[in-house]
């Protein structure tokens, strides 16, 4: 059976949707960030990523080039340095980081 160019193209951008849906499944939806310093004081709480709040960016925005697709401790210095979060909040793609309110990504809980 011989399928039309309009066939083949829904077919392949069906296994791309599905692909999507099944890479996006294998993240988790909320982390929690680890500590630079394992030792550190319990507060402030570690900082909160929701991948879901940042979707609209796409997964090769931050990773491997923002961030390795492992967790990794970093500090504010870093941010404030264009690292990590700070690539894109730096006040003109994202909230900046400087003057937001801590309760903003350190929050308490599990």
């Amino acid at each position: 059976m011989i399928r039309s160019g309009r066939s083949r193209r829904w077919i392949a951008g069906l296994g791309l949707l599905l692909s999507s849906i099944a890479i996006a499944a294998a993240f988790p939806a909320v982390l929690r960030i680890p500590r630079r310093n394992p030792g550190a004081a319990a507060f402030p709480p570690r900082a909160l990523f929701s991948h879901r709040t940042h979707q609209s960016f796409g997964c090769y925005a931050c990773h491997p080039g923002v961030f390795p697709q492992a967790l990794v401790g970093f500090t504010h210095e870093e941010m404030q340095a264009g690292k990590f979060c700070g690539r894109c909040h730096d006040g003109r793609t994202a909230f900046p980081i400087p003057g937001a309110a801590c309760a903003r990504c350190h929050v308490d809980g599990s």
